[in-house]
């Protein structure tokens, strides 16, 4: 049995209020679900000496201005069930519904999912385990044991949500001591399993914009894991675009669960406003296979996940271009 360290818990009922007692303990840490953060509490990985509860804000989706807006605090089975989530963004609705299993998403938050921490087979072990083997760079350790050297973290981003959000352009809100700003969820994530946010110490994502695709708009969300009841991605592909019979007029290509960093895909401009054909659809999967280069930092063979990214995205366009 893993047993966590003393700590104090601190309930908050509002973002500032969130904010203010983190803000009074050095070492002190948010948790929202707690799927996530307290696994690795009880591995070691964090030491908080006060746990910051934001069970106490509520989550929940509305439109305005033209877009989704998703509270942070919207727990995963919600988010994946949600009548507007589900008609106009899809894909997200299906990203959130095969996370994990039914007990973990009725507990986990689309916020917690947006902020996960980057994830490791060296890294995610019990503190026994990691210290048997030297421990490793992201974890009291000098060494990558996935890349077999002292200076990069390929720790891996491993969030189901993240593809489709970064692939239907959403925009953060976020709410630090300077205030409340907008980030666009593509300057959140950096090369660095260690360092992976950019996010300044103690600032809270409390809302998560999203703007309607609009007219024609098709997407999808595809995972590849070892078990369909509850693991992890070993990748990710989201697709999205607003699309004319089988003409994409604007198209999207996400590759999540491959590194630090979610892979949007490149050159996708030539394959805009003509029909997308069994030649368009092969020549973009080797787009993918091309700029997609996954870490071992998680479980499946590198070779294969590569290769998995390329005909998974096939197969999605297919699926999307049948309409």
């Amino acid at each position: 049995m893993l047993r966590m360290q003393g700590f104090t818990y601190r309930h908050a009922r509002s973002w500032p209020e969130a904010l203010a007692l983190w803000s009074s303990s050095p070492d002190a840490r948010y948790v929202a679900g707690g799927t996530d953060l307290l696994p690795n509490v009880k591995h070691g990985l964090f030491r908080p000496s006060v746990l910051v509860g934001l069970g106490g804000i509520p989550g929940g989706v509305r439109e305005a201005d033209g877009a989704v807006v998703i509270g942070a605090m919207t727990r995963l089975d919600e988010l994946a069930a949600d009548p507007v989530v589900r008609s106009v963004l899809p894909p997200l609705a299906a990203a959130a519904g095969v996370v994990a299993g039914p007990q973990l998403r009725a507990m986990a938050t689309v916020g917690g999912n947006v902020m996960l921490d980057t994830r490791c087979l060296y890294y995610n072990q019990t503190e026994f385990w990691r210290g048997a083997l030297g421990h490793c760079l992201k974890a009291e350790g000098t060494w990558c044991h996935v890349v077999g050297g002292p200076k990069t973290c390929v720790a891996t981003q491993s969030s189901d949500t993240v593809p489709v959000l970064l692939a239907l352009d959403a925009r953060l809100r976020v709410l630090g001591s300077g205030g409340m700003r907008e980030l666009p969820l593509r300057e959140l994530y950096r090369f660095n399993g260690m360092d992976h946010l950019s996010l300044a110490p103690g600032e809270l994502l409390t809302e998560i914009v999203v703007p309607a695709p609009g007219p024609g708009f098709r997407g999808a969300y595809e995972k590849v894991r070892t078990r369909d009841s509850i693991d992890f991605p070993l990748l990710g592909v989201a697709v999205c675009g607003r699309w004319d019979g089988r003409n994409p007029l604007t198209l999207e290509i996400v590759v999540g669960a491959a590194s630090p960093q979610p892979k949007p895909l490149r050159g996708l401009e030539p394959f805009l406003g003509a029909p997308l054909d069994d030649v368009a659809i092969s020549t973009i999967a080797d787009l993918v296979h091309k700029q997609t280069r996954p870490q071992g930092s998680v479980a499946g063979d590198v070779v294969w996940r590569r290769q998995m990214a390329a005909v998974t995205t096939g197969r999605v366009l297919r699926a999307l271009a049948a309409g």
